[in-house]
């Protein structure tokens, strides 16, 4: 059934494209496959497994823009993912982004599923992309099933049912850095009627400044879901601030933010550092994050990371990683795995410590 699909998603972007020669449009298909060998220990567990997505996310994409005149256009990005080592594609839904956008000298006005703007920061200051054992979002946003870090699990990285306003980026891009003042604004509606407790709204913006090799971002937001007690319903609220710049030899980089909710000893404070040391055809990614919360025993973890990525060309590359994860007091921070890879379902009992390691290959088309 997915071989048909692909078959199917395939032919619609040929005829797409043949259209765009006659109509001023255009249709784009990418993808990016990694996958890897990684192995993980934790609080005397451990695996050995063959993984995906440990330097970018696996995807399947399909956008296209038409000029409507003016300056105007008309956009959609839909953007699925997959796991090449079981050749999962889920059926082939767009979970990672589905979207429908207008664009002119006003900005960009956007529909759909995407990344929450109070996400992006931990993406974008985070020399790992939060990929593999490195990713500082296993403990800045709270392991495997974002339970543990303060987020709302149901927007902590994207939000359904959003209205977005973007301004300083490129139309149909990714919202990741604009140019000079760039802002983005995101509603998600609540998938749920009104006489349940909200789930999945969210209200939260991001703005920066990117200008050379400078750039800095802030973004707060507020949102609804049940926290780690399912039976709970809360407010959460996530805020984080975040910068870089280039020296040439390396970009340097660090980030500070708040997780935050209505249940008491639910605040978690984080920050880290990192860097991309330019290194022959590639670069070495280093860095350190820690995270604080504010109960009785002050539980937390740190975690360090250090790898390699070799390009082999510009769309090819190696890589190798290495994290520790330090866990403090009751702290119970694991491996979090991204994009459906990468998870060893190592649970961590308090206070424990573990490590992981990966060894791959990225290409994309």
């Amino acid at each position: 059934m997915v071989k048909k699909n692909l078959i199917a998603l395939a032919a619609l972007a040929f005829v797409g494209a043949a259209y765009a020669q006659t109509s001023g449009s255009s249709v784009t298909l990418w993808g990016v496959v990694d996958a890897d060998v990684s192995h993980y220990s934790m609080g005397g567990q451990s695996r050995t497994m063959m993984s995906s997505s440990g330097n970018s996310g696996d995807q399947l994409g399909f956008r296209g823009t038409e000029g409507l005149g003016g300056g105007m256009s008309a956009n959609f990005w839909l953007e699925g993912q997959f796991t090449p080592q079981n050749g999962n594609a889920g059926g082939l839904t767009f979970n990672r982004r589905s979207t429908v956008s207008l664009a002119g000298n006003f900005g960009e006005v956007r529909l759909g599923r995407d990344y929450s703007p109070s996400f992006v920061n931990h993406w974008l200051f985070d020399p790992f992309h939060d990929s593999g054992p490195g990713a500082g979002t296993n403990i800045t946003l709270g392991g495997p099933g974002l339970t543990a870090g303060g987020a709302n699990a149901l927007t902590a990285v994207r939000a359904n049912n959003s209205i977005q306003y973007l301004w300083g980026f490129r139309p149909n891009g990714l919202a990741i850095v604009g140019s000079g003042v760039y802002a983005q604004l995101m509603y998600a509606f609540a998938g749920n009627t009104s006489s349940q407790p909200s789930t999945g709204q969210y209200t939260g913006g991001r703005i920066g400044y990117a200008a050379g090799p400078f750039n800095v971002a802030l973004s707060y937001a507020q949102s609804h879901g049940p926290n780690a007690n399912p039976a709970l319903y809360t407010t959460f609220k996530e805020s984080n601030l975040g910068g870089s710049y280039d020296f040439g030899v390396a970009t340097v980089m660090a980030h500070y933010g708040v997780n935050n909710s209505d249940a008491a000893g639910t605040r978690y404070t984080h920050w880290g550092l990192g860097a991309t040391i330019n290194a022959g055809p590639g670069y070495i990614p280093v860095s350190y994050n820690r995270i604080k919360q504010n109960n009785a025993t002050s539980d937390g973890a740190d975690q360090w990371a250090l790898g390699y990525v070799y390009n082999l060309s510009k769309r090819t590359a190696l890589y190798a990683a290495v994290s520790h994860i330090s866990n403090k007091n009751n702290g119970t921070y694991s491996f979090n795995g991204s994009n459906g890879g990468g998870n060893p379902g190592l649970t961590a009992t308090p206070g424990s410590s573990g490590t992981g390691y990966d060894v791959g290959v990225r290409t994309n088309f």
